[in-house]
């Protein structure tokens, strides 16, 4: 997407001015830059470095992207949510669309990461959403769920014979969340999707769910029971306690390695 220099310039000057500052001033405050640099990019003659333009957001309390591209960058999210979320469903595309107004002006990336996760989490599941399940451990009786006509890998399924209760990790390269599974277990229409092919045995199980939660940075595991009336899993509740003591350790181990990369991947930065 092109800058327009003189526009940045403009919205630059906009910045200055509401602060009640000089060119001098507002140099000074960026980093005893030259009034005559100022005086440059408020005439659209050049831009600021990136460093220098992230300090000019700062201070004025907006984005880099608002800076260089305005109102213009609202319009282009919209322009590229409303071209991808057609492509998966229509009918999510204006409401999609209608919430994204309401989120502060984002860079592409970060868009495509937003757009990519209302699809995956959103998009109501249809026949590419359904589960096969392969048996990669005999002997852990460990399954390996996929979705996709069984190409596309999205969870480990250990199955305890003597509990009966299914253990569910994500698999280590799913692009599906914890979130979107849920869509599957928690709604009775759905969830012939998960469990069709599911040996009889399994079906209608407690489930213990293993995942790392982003919001917390910190592993979690949640007890699930199938529910007759609504014919879906529910969060199991207090006085129902299947699940005490029969945590699969295999998965916790897993989980625990996971949060000790993550961590020590956040200290080198």
């Amino acid at each position: 997407m092109e800058i327009n220099k003189v526009a940045v310039g403009q919205r630059i000057k906009e910045i200055r001015t509401d602060l009640g500052l000089s060119m001098a001033k507002f140099g000074e405050l960026l980093g005893n830059m030259p009034r005559s640099s100022v005086n440059n990019w408020e005439r659209g003659i050049n831009l600021p470095k990136n460093e220098t333009l992230a300090k000019i957001a700062e201070v004025g309390k907006t984005t880099n992207e608002y800076l260089l591209y305005g109102d213009q960058e609202n319009q282009y999210i919209m322009e590229l949510l409303e071209k991808k979320l057609n492509e998966a469903d229509p009918r999510l595309a204006s409401m999609i669309k209608e919430i994204a107004q309401q989120v502060e002006p984002s860079d592409e990336a970060q868009m495509k990461n937003f757009i990519n996760f209302l699809v995956n989490n959103i998009t109501p599941p249809d026949g590419s959403d359904e589960y096969s399940y392969q048996l990669i451990d005999k002997e852990m009786l460990l399954y390996l769920g996929s979705i996709k006509s069984g190409t596309k890998a999205q969870i480990y399924l250990h199955f305890d014979q003597d509990t009966k209760i299914m253990h569910i990790m994500p698999f280590t390269f799913s692009d599906q969340s914890v979130d979107r599974l849920l869509i599957f277990l928690n709604n009775g229409e759905s969830l012939h999707y998960f469990d069709d092919k599911l040996p009889d045995e399994m079906k209608q199980k407690p489930i213990m769910l293993y995942y790392f939660n982003e919001r917390t940075n910190d592993l979690a595991i949640s007890a699930l029971v199938y529910n007759a009336q609504s014919m879906s899993y529910q969060v199991a509740q207090s006085d129902e306690d299947p699940f005490k003591g029969q945590g699969y350790m295999p998965f916790v181990e897993e989980l625990f390695k996971e949060k000790l990369l993550r961590k020590e991947l956040a200290d080198k930065d």
